[in-house]
């Protein structure tokens, strides 16, 4: 069934008033704040839908997709020379036709950097990170851009952002530690900040000791805007507040930080040392700016909102193939 598209703006504009309203009750009754940042992304999803020309229960036409891929060897460099036949592409375990396979190289991109600045971290952490945000700049080169964001128990904008050489860390010199890491909060912010980027190639970085679970809207969040998230694991606090927040965190399926990296296409490395710390800039830096872009075709009838599937194969066991787990069907 089609709508026409005045009553697709309607419809769209009576859910936000709704959502404006919701707001409002919420901030009379002083409720958590992570309410109120998921209403602000769906306030940024009906944005979008107010464009769609007619609004469907079904998508029954073929709908073009574009994956980036980072291809690594085993020292984790990107891999040059890949083919469209050396790859399988499933999109809900079906198999699809991949239609166009280009290396984008050295590829400009805008990263907004996450430190971690809880009590799990503690002040060490927080030094070691910083240290290491001062080593990224000098890694990358306008036009790359870079934000800096702080997180605990709130996330705060301490850097705006700017060209990697005009970086100071000496707005960052004030950060202590307290609270615990919402890290979620923290993904979902920087991710719509994300949006107001100059550069097509978008990425997320955080410097963090991991002791958050991965949360379920965060995940959701990360498929629908696609940017990957890389993650530098900080030993951080191993006093009595920095176990209890490990114990707290415990999970099957590992740290918020692996968990947010795998599911968006990035990677997680732990390091234990500054040695490590800078090979694990470097490792990220050349792989997200270093990627393939691959396009195909799906034939999916899925509702638009539903999240698909996709699964990316190699026949070569000697490489890594990273990429976005899920994305949400859209438009045409």
């Amino acid at each position: 069934m089609r709508f026409p598209r005045g009553a697709v703006a309607l419809r769209s504009s009576m859910l936000v008033l709704e959502i404006l309203s919701l707001i409002k009750q919420a901030l009379a009754r002083r409720t958590a704040r992570f309410c109120l940042v998921g209403m602000f992304c769906g306030i940024v999803v009906l944005r979008d839908m107010q464009n769609v020309r007619g609004w469907s229960s079904t998508n029954d036409l073929p709908r073009p997709v574009s994956l980036y891929l980072s291809i690594l060897d085993k020292e984790g460099k990107p891999v040059g020379n890949v083919i469209d036949k050396d790859l399988t592409v499933l999109e809900e375990n079906k198999p699809q036709v991949i239609t166009k396979l280009q290396f984008e190289k050295d590829t400009p991109v805008s990263l907004g950097v996450l430190i971690d600045v809880s009590r799990g971290m503690g002040g060490e952490g927080i030094n070691l990170a910083l240290s290491w945000l001062k080593t990224l700049a000098e890694t990358l080169k306008s036009p790359d851009e870079i934000f800096v964001n702080a997180f605990s128990d709130e996330s705060q904008e301490v850097v705006d952002y700017i060209s990697p050489e005009d970086y100071l860390g000496e707005a960052l010199d004030h950060l202590g530690a307290g609270g615990q890491a919402r890290m979620g909060l923290a993904v979902d912010l920087a991710l719509i900040k994300l949006r107001d980027a100059r550069n097509k190639k978008k990425a997320l970085l955080l410097f963090s000791a991991g002791r958050d679970i991965a949360g379920p809207a965060t995940l959701d969040h990360i498929s629908k805007f696609g940017f990957p998230v890389y993650s530098i694991g900080v030993p951080g606090s191993s006093g009595a507040t920095g176990t209890l927040d490990r114990l707290k965190n415990l999970n099957l399926k590992g740290s918020a930080l692996k968990v947010y990296s795998e599911h968006s296409g990035g990677e997680a490395l732990f390091v234990q040392s500054a040695i490590e710390a800078e090979a694990a800039i470097a490792r990220i830096c050349l792989q997200m700016k270093n990627q393939y872009r691959l396009d195909y075709t799906s034939g999916s009838t899925s509702k638009i909102g539903k999240m698909l599937k996709v699964e990316v194969k190699t026949r070569n066991p000697g490489w890594d193939v990273r990429y976005l787990k899920k994305y949400p069907v859209s438009s045409r």
